[in-house]
This record gives C-alpha cells, sequence and structure tokens, in this order.
C-alpha cells in the first residue's frame, strides 16, 4: 500500500516537505523511507564525529554509508573524511599543513597525555607514544603526495595465511577506510594479472606484499611527515653510521670534524633509523632538510668556512645578536641566524626570528652559537595522513604556525614555549575534546579576572585526544598489520 501524503516525513526530524525535499537514499520502505539530505548528512556528519582519527580504525563504524536498518548503501555519497575535517578547522589552518610550518602540541593536550601516562603501567608506557607528543614542536619536512599504495611485510606463515583468510575471490580486503587489492609488487613483481591469484597461493614467509587501492586520488590519504624537536639525545642510537659519516667527509676537508652535531628523537615511527638531518644557514628559509648525514655535514662544513676577512668573525649558519644599530637601535638585541656573506655590499644576510630579513655589517652582529657549522640529526619521525592530521587538529589537540628562525636557533626545552603565541588552533565545534572545552572555559575566566584587575595587555587567545600514533607513509607495521588482521 503506498504510503498516504500526510505519512511521508523524514524519519530523522519527523517533519515534512515544508522543511525541504524528502528523498529516498536507501531501500527501507514505509515510514522509514525518506528523509531530508539534510539530516542525512547531519546523520553522516555525526557517525564521523565519533570515529577515531587514526585510519587504522576507520573501518569499524560504516553507518555514515550505510543504512543501520535496511543494511544497503545511500546513493547519496557521505562527505569525505578529509572534507569533513577540513570544516572543522577552516580552509586558514588546514593550509597550514604544508613543508616549512611548525606543528606544537596544546598545553590541556599535554596535560591530559600526562595524567594518562601516570595511570599507565611503565612498561606500556613507551609503547604507548604519548611521550613524544607532550610539548611537542614538530617541523614538517615532508608532505607526500598518496599514490595508493601500501607495502605490507610477512614474516611468518601464520600472520600470510591471516591475509590470505582476510581475502576475497578478487584478492581484495578492507583496510583504513580503503578497499585494497593484491598488485605484482614485492615477491610477486612482474606477474601477469591473470597468474596473480595461483602466485599469491603460493607464496612463503617472509615475504613482502604490495597492495593497491581502487579509491580515487584523494589529497586527505596525502603523507604528512614531521620531526619533533624538543627531544636531544645524549648519544645516537646508531654511532656507528654517524662515525662513518664524519669519516667520510673529513677524507675530503679535514677540519669538517669540528662540526657540531645535535642528536633528535623525531618521533615513534622507526625511531632508530636516521630520517632527516637540518642544516642551518643558506637562502631562503634558512635552514635546510637532507637525508643523508653525510651531506648534511659536508654541506654546514660549507656554509661555516670563512672565504674572506670582511666577514669578520660572524659564520654561515652561526646564531647572531644584532648590536649597535642607529638607525635602527630597536633592533639591537635581537637574535637572528646568519643565511650567507655578500661581498659586494660587505654585508651579512642576516633572517631574524620574526621572518625578516636585514643587511648588515659584521660589527653590528655578535657571534653567538654554531660558528662551526650545524646539524640537527633527527631520528625516527611522526608521520599522519593530511585527514587523520585535520581530525587531531579538529579535536583541540595541535596547533600550527610557520616556522620561523627562533624555532630552529632556540633551545630544545625553549621552542615549545616559543610558539604558543603563534599558534593557530580550531575553533570550538563538536569535534573538540571535553578536556579542551573545560580548559578554554578556563582561559575565558581567566581572562575576565585578569581585565577587571590588571592594567590592559595583550593576553594570548588558546582555544583549547584518542591516540594520536602515527601512521608511517605506504608502509605497514606490526601494530598495524595486526590492526588490518583484526578487523572485520
Amino acid at each position: 500500500m503506498a504510503v498516504e501524503e500526510e505519512e511521508i516525513i523524514c524519519r530523522y526530524c519527523f517533519s515534512g516537505h515544508e522543511d525541504g525535499e524528502l528523498i529516498s537514499p536507501c531501500k527501507c520502505a514505509g515510514g522509514q523511507k525518506y528523509v531530508h539530505l539534510k539530516c542525512l548528512r547531519q546523520w553522516q556528519r555525526m557517525v564521523l564525529v565519533t570515529q577515531p582519527t587514526h585510519p587504522a580504525f576507520y573501518d569499524r563504524d560504516l553507518r555514515h554509508q550505510t543504512c543501520n536498518v535496511c543494511k544497503s548503501e545511500f546513493s547519496c555519497a557521505p562527505p569525505t573524511r578529509h572534507e569533513l575535517m577540513a570544516s572543522f578547522t577552516g580552509p586558514e589552518i588546514a593550509a597550514l599543513i604544508d613543508v616549512g610550518c611548525v606543528i606544537a602540541s596544546h598545553e590541556a593536550f599535554s596535560a591530559e597525555l600526562e595524567r594518562s601516562l601516570a595511570a599507565m603501567p611503565p612498561m606500556l608506557r613507551h609503547s604507548s607514544s604519548y611521550e613524544h607528543w607532550i610539548r611537542g614542536v614538530f617541523l614538517i619536512t615532508q608532505v607526500e603526495p598518496d599514490e595508493g599504495k601500501l607495502t605490507l611485510r610477512v614474516d611468518s606463515e601464520g600472520v600470510l595465511q591471516r591475509v590470505r583468510a582476510k581475502m576475497d575471490d578478487r584478492l581484495s580486503l578492507t583496510s583504513q577506510g580503503r578497499r585494497w587489492r593484491v598488485a605484482a609488487g614485492g615477491e610477486l613483481e612482474g606477474v601477469q594479472a591473470n597468474a596473480l591469484a595461483d602466485a599469491f597461493a603460493g607464496l612463503k614467509a617472509p615475504c613482502t606484499l604490495v597492495l593497491e587501492s581502487d579509491e580515487p586520488e584523494n589529497c586527505g590519504n596525502d603523507h604528512v611527515v614531521a620531526v619533533n624537536l624538543t627531544r636531544p639525545l645524549d648519544l645516537p642510537p646508531d654511532r656507528g653510521l654517524v662515525d662513518r659519516a664524519m669519516q667520510a667527509v673529513c677524507k675530503k676537508y679535514r677540519k669538517a670534524s669540528s662540526v657540531e652535531i645535535t642528536h633528535f628523537m623525531g618521533g615513534p615511527c622507526q625511531e632508530k633509523e636516521l630520517m632527516c638531518c637540518v642544516v642551518l644557514g643558506g637562502g631562503g628559509c634558512g635552514w635546510t632538510v637532507l637525508k643523508d648525514l653525510s651531506r648534511a655535514i659536508e654541506l654546514a662544513f660549507s656554509r661555516a668556512v670563512k672565504r674572506q676577512d670582511a666577514e669578520g668573525d660572524i659564520h654561515a649558519g652561526q646564531t647572531v645578536r644584532l648590536q649597535g644599530l642607529q638607525g635602527a637601535a630597536h633592533l639591537n638585541g635581537e637574535i637572528g641566524l646568519a643565511l650567507r656573506f655578500n661581498a659586494d655590499s660587505g654585508r651579512w644576510l642576516v633572517r631574524l626570528r620574526n621572518g625578516d630579513g636585514k643587511q648588515l655589517r659584521p660589527a653590528n652582529l655578535e657571534g653567538l652559537e654554531g660558528s662551526n657549522g650545524r646539524v640537527f640529526a633527527v631520528w625516527g619521525d611522526a608521520r599522519w595522513s593530511r585527514a587523520q592530521l585535520l581530525g587531531e587538529i579538529a579535536k583541540g589537540d595541535w596547533g600550527l604556525c610557520r616556522a620561523n628562525i627562533g624555532d630552529l636557533t632556540a633551545g630544545p626545552m625553549e621552542r615549545w614555549p616559543a610558539t604558543r603565541l603563534r599558534l593557530a588552533f580550531a575553533p570550538i565545534t563538536e569535534m573538540t575534546e571535553s578536556y579542551m572545552r573545560e580548559a578554554q572555559r578556563e582561559m575565558n575566566a581567566a581572562r575576565q579576572t585578569l581585565q577587571m584587575h590588571a592594567e590592559p595587555r595583550e593576553i594570548e587567545d588558546e582555544p583549547v585526544r584518542e591516540d594520536t600514533t602515527s601512521t608511517a607513509p605506504g608502509t605497514a607495521s606490526e601494530q598495524e598489520v595486526a590492526l588490518l588482521l583484526s578487523q572485520e
């Protein structure tokens, strides 16, 4: 029997045509058949909001794309996770996920992690990765488009059998909200498409599988890589690698041994591997990111070498303090970085902490740290998909800003406080964690009290989580393989 006109109402809001066009997006019938598109979108949005931001858990709730009554897929595709998260943060903050920007944790987020760590058994603290995030300042070094491939290292026959059990008859499985199929890569390199099934069935562990995604290109899957510059290490994880790199450079330049190398724990991904090197000096932003340590040492030494007496006692890549300026006396005492010497003008190009560039005489500069060249060697890093990072920013965990010279010349423990006045945080929305809302209320109350009882002054606005362990782009760790196999 046809549904009477007066019974045609939205199953979400119980209103009719007066509140918008009613559609039938699934196979439900009767009173469940019709919805307003805006109500369906709101439902889909709400479901995505309640999901974890980590891609490994995306598969656990498909209500945003499947009707929970008739179990058919909605004919109206939900907003992508990237679109949704960007709508919470706003385009200005989303645009700061770029090379040369800084991601820094909010104080309330750091305090919440500290409380969680205190309640956690000691043996679990390191595996949680929380220690990496507390008051961390991460310099974004790479933002790479997703290639739609996942490399899966399978070390045992048991894991290989579990992977096979997850595959359907088209050699595909669902993981991290995406559909993946076995491709001709790894141990199956060069195998023709029509022979993949037999070749896959004959694989023996250990082996490497390459999976390809059927999903259209989506910038939400971009790989964001950043390194933490607040965790100096007393010793590098691989001393032999450092010694070999230094010896290789010293064969060419004996005095290169004077280059200062500071080691940092950059994040929870591949902690024992040297992920990048930051060399201070040069043009542009004032630093260069390299992968190879020997190249980094050579570059730092080359920049610091004195080439003419006119340079004075200043070296490229050195921290300097401005002094003796007459026409711009307000800059005296400012800290900057000597980038390079201009022989024609007899002046140093200096980048200040606020990003301004100045050409100054050697006499107007006091040399500080880094006269022999400096390299920051970073072991391990942090990795997110763009959509994942946007989700964590939308929760209020992280703020972003453009990196500046001050972020590199400051001491490791000074870097986090130095970013606080510059960070942009997402506005309060339904994504915001409850403790971040409380932090915002406390900040507003403190602001009102200060305005009432103190002299007027600039007061910092701080809009105030789930585990933010990062995902390595294009690869799957042991934990991620386990998650992939556990998802139903």
